[in-house]
């Protein structure tokens, strides 16, 4: 078990505590855990995947505004991840489970943030989360069959949540500098002193 895949349930409480801001750099570990073993193909594509799952949403919403202030910031929540990860680790340990359950301990947490949180953005980032898990669980099982379906699933997240996006939250409108908003006015005091 390397450091990355033990560091990403760290990563994946951080998205459950502060929100998708976090989701590129879970992405980037995760994409770090799968390439550090080897380079097969099958790692090539996970790793591809995370990265892609990971990033791509961020850079979309960077187009839309954001109302942070309707999401209640329960503390509790994060500590409810955390205590459902500590519950799952105690019952691996109990199983004889010799590995670290990495990916298990991040769908928990983003399974946690689709329940708890109540805003759209932070609901996605949740699931996007869990696809993260999944996606690292079948490249380290090896199951090419549980990367495509994660995969899959992954994709369908990805644009179902940007259409939803899309449809609800106001777009970001770009201030124009004070100049060029008196050139565009047709009625500016200066075309009505040439009139005159």
């Amino acid at each position: 078990m390397t450091l990355a895949a033990i560091l990403m349930p760290l990563l994946a409480l951080c998205v459950v505590a502060r929100g998708i801001g976090f989701l590129p750099l879970l992405g980037l570990v995760a994409a770090a855990a799968m390439l550090v073993d080897g380079h097969t193909p099958l790692q090539q594509a996970g790793a591809a995947m995370a990265v892609v799952f990971a990033i791509g949403p961020v850079l979309f919403l960077l187009r839309y505004q954001h109302d942070a202030a309707r999401e209640r910031t329960g503390s509790a929540i994060p500590f409810f991840a955390l205590g459902l990860m500590v519950l799952l680790l105690l019952a691996c340990t109990r199983a004889g489970v010799a590995v670290f359950p990495a990916s298990l301990c991040v769908v928990v947490a983003g399974l946690v943030s689709v329940i708890c949180r109540h805003s759209m953005v932070w609901q996605w980032a949740g699931l996007l989360t869990c696809v993260e898990g999944v996606l690292l669980c079948g490249v380290q099982a090896y199951q090419p069959s549980v990367v495509g379906v994660a995969g899959l699933a992954g994709a369908v997240v990805a644009v179902l949540g940007g259409m939803c996006i899309h449809r609800i939250m106001p777009r970001v409108v770009p201030l124009r500098p004070p100049s060029a908003r008196k050139k565009s006015s047709p009625d500016s005091p200066e075309k009505n002193g040439d009139a005159a």
